[in-house]
């Protein structure tokens, strides 16, 4: 396609219309995508992937994962320490209270299911140094105790595609879903881009699984530099965006977060100690003083002769934890800077850590970079922690509303992984099991009905025009100009101390944005940054609504606060906002905790 000149109408351009007929869709080929399709695919179905970007890299762990926690039959059982204890520990240490206790049940109970089958995908969980029972490497993460897997992750999304395609499932990758179809309170398929060619995808579906991911560039990187965020690039709220506008309803968008802490200049997966850095990493201050002590392998030997008691574990457990908003408190109090420390290391521990780090996302390039670039070596060096981008990411459980079979409440639409709200820090784990549950309940659902309902032509015509606007506005706004202007109303209005009048007057201000708002696009890869950008602004503006109806500061495990309202109100607020939207309409209502 040639360049637009800019200030001079061009002609409008031919978009071509691709049909496809499928019984299940799922949007989103990540984690929680892969999984889907592979278990619907065991329901005689047609299973059809629609990535934006390439399954065998797409996602939050399309570089690599190391980790995922959940239920270890085998090791629990023995300590004493039930699937209700793992319960407790996530709800009070992450959670903070706020969590759906049925679906946390689902990723709990069911994970180590999940291992196994990622094990028949050619996933090695097992080694042979270990002392672990069924020979599993596991280390204490987000609970209490040990609870979490590590494992060979970095080519994880390599192994999960081959397994999709041996089964039939159809991949359609570069293609930007972005509208759902929906008639008659049913689900009737989806619209998408092609950001290649520019063609649009008009399929038709029974049930669809959305599992797009996080929402991503909703605030300016800290270097500056242009998609150096933790959170992929192209997780930008699609999901969330497209569900609105069909009329589902999207919970905990309100938990947009203060920065958190991590790696200087790298956003990266590795996390503070307790995750990808452990077992000897610590962070500490500029006296070399730990501020987060550091941890050790947990010995299976003595645990196995120990009967945990849950309440005391937990309290132990509670006491070396640092959230992010107290890591921004210390800097203001002139306290910092701060390091991560492995030289306290072993050197079994150091080789353990660098194994982690290179299965994790991002960091076997990294690792390259720290070695071969700045001679770094861990056994001497430390790293300077530093803050992060804000996120709509892990901590906030934003996403669908959905019931104990991951359904919306619009008939035959799912969701599984990130798009699912209500489980603080799922993770790797969520997507797995929530991906492998909507998928089989979305099969189900589609081989009761005995045709796709159509439904899409006005919303086709309607995507039609907008891409041709776009490739024809010489003289309109690039993605990154409005991507840009979001972000500024974003900080501005709804920084980490949000207020009702400036909430107020920040909606007024993306209000704006959206009506005077005209995309230019020279080509379809920029077309589809446009259509990213759609979708951050209509998160930005969900961001902004919830945050004006919670009334109160929810700062433990969420950095929410009010300065209107600044203190805690459970008796009104330990609950989700549901947020829906009719037309412009925007209404909410109060989801109680389980």
């Amino acid at each position: 396609m040639k360049k637009s000149v800019i200030g001079k109408k061009q002609p409008s351009p031919r978009i071509e219309v691709i049909p496809i007929e499928t019984d299940v869709l799922v949007v989103g080929g990540g984690l929680a995508g892969c999984m889907a399709a592979i278990k619907a695919s065991e329901y005689d179905t047609r299973v059809t992937i629609a990535e934006k970007a390439n399954t065998v890299s797409s996602g939050c762990a399309g570089t690599g994962i190391d980790h995922m926690w959940g239920y270890h039959p085998s090791v629990h059982e023995a300590i004493g320490w039930s699937i209700e204890d793992l319960m407790e520990d996530h709800t009070r240490i992450i959670a903070r209270g706020l969590v759906n206790k049925e679906l946390l049940y689902l990723v709990a109970s069911e994970a180590y299911e999940r291992v196994l089958d990622l094990e028949k995908f050619g996933v090695n969980f097992r080694y042979e140094d270990s002392k672990w029972p069924g020979k599993f490497r596991i280390v204490t993460q987000f609970h209490s105790v040990p609870t979490t897997w590590n494992f060979d992750g970095v080519d994880l999304k390599v192994k999960l595609t081959r397994e999709a395609k041996k089964r039939g499932v159809t991949i359609i990758n570069r293609v930007t879903v972005v509208d759902l179809l929906v008639s008659q309170g049913r689900i009737a398929g989806a619209i998408g881009v092609d950001t290649r060619t520019g063609k649009i995808y008009w399929f038709r579906a029974k049930s669809v699984v959305v599992s797009t991911g996080r929402v991503n560039r909703l605030s300016r990187t800290v270097t500056g530099v242009w998609g150096n965020h933790r959170v992929p690039v192209n997780e930008t709220g699609d999901g969330r965006a497209m569900a609105l506008r069909a009329g589902a309803q999207i919970i905990n968008m309100e938990f947009f977060t203060p920065p958190g802490y991590s790696i200087g200049n790298f956003e990266l997966n590795l996390g503070s100690p307790r995750n990808t850095v452990q077992p000897a990493g610590s962070v500490v201050g500029p006296k070399g003083e730990a501020i987060i002590p550091r941890t050790h392998f947990s010995e299976w030997e003595k645990m196995a002769r120990t009967r945990v008691n849950p309440s005391e574990t937990r309290a132990a457990f509670e006491k070396t934890r640092v959230s992010p908003l107290m890591w921004s408190q210390l800097h203001d109090k002139g306290e910092g800077p701060f390091y991560l420390d492995l030289t306290g290391g072993t050197e079994k521990e150091i080789r353990y850590i660098e194994w982690s780090i290179s299965n994790e996302g991002k960091g076997s390039y990294f690792l390259d970079y720290l070695k071969k670039q700045e001679g770094f070596d861990f056994r001497r060096d430390k790293l300077e922690w530093l803050p992060n981008s804000r996120e709509l990411a892990g901590t906030a459980a934003s996403g669908l509303l959905v019931n104990k079979n991951l359904e919306t409440r619009i008939k035959g639409l799912f969701g599984a992984g990130d798009d699912v709200g209500g489980v603080p820090w799922m993770c790797s784990p969520g997507a797995f099991t929530m991906g492998w549950r909507a998928g089989e309940m979305a099969a189900k659902a589609a081989r009761k009905q005995k045709s796709a309902i159509p439904a899409g032509r006005e919303q086709v015509r309607s995507l039609s025009d907008f891409c041709a606007r776009a490739y024809q506005n010489g003289d309109g706004v690039s993605w990154q100009e409005a991507e840009l202007a979001l972000q500024n109303i974003l900080a501005y209005y709804a920084g980490n101390v949000r207020s009702e009048l400036m909430l107020k007057r920040g909606i007024e201000r993306l209000q704006e944005l959206k009506e005077r708002l005209s995309f230019r696009a020279e080509n379809p890869h920029e077309l589809g940054r446009c259509l990213e950008v759609r979708s951050i602004i209509e998160n930005g503006e969900m961001i902004m609504r919830a945050s004006l109806e919670r009334r109160e500061s929810r700062l433990a495990g969420y950095g929410f606060f009010r300065a209107d309202c600044p203190e805690k109100n459970d008796a009104e607020f330990l609950a989700f906002l549901a947020l829906k939207r009719d037309g412009q309409k925007y209404t909410f209502s109060r989801v109680p905790v389980k």
